[in-house]
């Protein structure tokens, strides 16, 4: 398990050192918040090409840890290509290809989690809940924005960031040569005489696109959509909007993310105590009221201040749903797409939501305001909002399972 939170703490810290400071890094090459969105969205197109292909692979025909290494060292080659980049095609080239490298990574990094618990179960051993793993991630994202202000204080550029991403993702490739190898569901033997079992993809789909699964799949897609244009321009909103100086972006990205630490550790409790669905709410209502409070208090104050919610938004839009997606796939069959259904999640909800959310954001931001942006997300939440409230339930599964975890 110490390999997988390094793992984490890694992939943490790839996007810790690049999330923050790349959209000041385009803006810089680029000029204009349009053409800032158009190279932020195509992550989304990469989240809706990749991740469900690579988790089928790593049901079907390879290991998981073989898969991130090769991640994480084209995610480092293309860092460091993104520096020598200074057009809008080769960027959305280069940072396409970033993507499509980095993106399927996160839900690798969940299904191996989740397949190392299932089979910890079968053998009587103790599992170690989601939360706890995926605290790890946090912590690497605050360890470089440390290090970058520094280097942006003592005078070098953005660029920098690159340069640090790509140390970190070398670094992820060779720990993740240590990862646990975890047999692969398809080579488990099968009834000679049952019915041949449909691909992993589309038992997912099965499993996903129905009941309440399909309410909270609409749900997430406008949360993430109200998400992607937060992500995107926060960092832009504080230099721009609020007038901090470009040194100051990483720290206060990093007050939010410290406050999310015990947070993280406590969502095992605190979902026994709210359910999934009041946690959700919960966290969803805190990030319409950051939205809001940006839109309508342009402040230092406030920019600053609405980090103190970060941590909340994190579990509801980032920590819950791969949690849930796993107690979707139940018993043996469920082993089979255990990993494709966190792939197929990213693809349908966290794919096409980032490319017009992001896309949309940038046309809204020159066309009328960042404000007006931040407004229009909020509305976008409350949508989410009135939908987990009037046709969500998690089911006893994922009851159990945090009941199991606050313990």
């Amino acid at each position: 398990m110490r390999a997988i939170q390094r793992q984490f703490a890694l992939s943490g810290a790839a996007m810790g050192a690049l999330l923050p400071y790349l959209p000041v890094f385009l803006l810089d090459r680029l000029g204009d918040h349009t053409r800032v969105g158009l190279v932020l969205g195509v992550m989304g197109v990469a989240i809706i090409l990749t991740p469900v292909v690579i988790t089928a692979l790593a049901d079907t025909r390879f290991q998981s840890r073989s898969l991130v290494v090769a991640s994480f060292m084209l995610s480092a080659a293309a860092c460091a290509l993104m520096l020598v980049g200074d057009t809008l095609a080769s960027l959305l080239a280069i940072y396409l290809l970033f993507c499509l490298a980095f993106w399927p990574q996160p839900p690798l990094q969940d299904g191996l989690l989740f397949a190392v618990n299932r089979h910890r179960e079968r053998s009587g051993e103790a599992q170690t809940p989601y939360h706890r793993v995926r605290v790890y991630g946090t912590l690497g994202f605050i360890l470089p924005l440390i290090l970058l202000y520094f280097l942006l204080d003592g005078g070098l550029g953005v660029e920098a960031v690159l340069w640090v991403a790509a140390g970190i993702a070398v670094v992820g490739a060779v720990n993740a040569l240590s990862l646990p190898h975890v047999p692969l569901a398809e080579a488990r033997t099968v009834d000679p005489d049952a019915p041949p079992l449909p691909h992993p993809t589309r038992a997912a789909a099965a499993v996903l696109f129905r009941g309440p699964a399909a309410v909270f799949c609409v749900a997430m897609f406008l949360a993430h959509l109200a998400n992607a244009a937060y992500y995107s321009y926060y960092p832009i909103y504080l230099e721009d909007t609020v007038g901090f100086a470009e040194k100051w972006i990483g720290p206060i990205n990093m007050a939010g993310v410290v406050l999310e630490l015990p947070l993280m550790l406590a969502v095992g409790f605190l979902t026994y105590k709210l359910g999934i669905k009041g946690l959700l709410l919960a966290g969803l209502g805190l990030m319409l009221a950051r939205l809001a409070l940006l839109g309508l208090v342009p402040t230092q104050a406030v920019a600053v201040s609405t980090q103190l919610v970060h941590g909340m938004t994190v579990v509801a839009i980032y920590v819950l749903p791969p949690i849930y997606l796993n107690t979707l796939a139940v018993g043996d069959h469920g082993d089979r797409f255990r990993n494709s259904i966190q792939g197929l999640y990213a693809m349908a909800v966290f794919g096409p939501s980032r490319i017009v959310g992001t896309v949309a954001a940038g046309a809204v931001a020159d066309g009328a305001s960042m404000t007006t942006m931040f407004n229009l997300s909020a509305a976008l939440t409350a949508g989410a909002i009135v939908l987990l409230a009037v046709g969500f339930r998690s089911g006893p599964a994922y009851s159990a399972s945090m009941r199991q975890a606050s313990a």
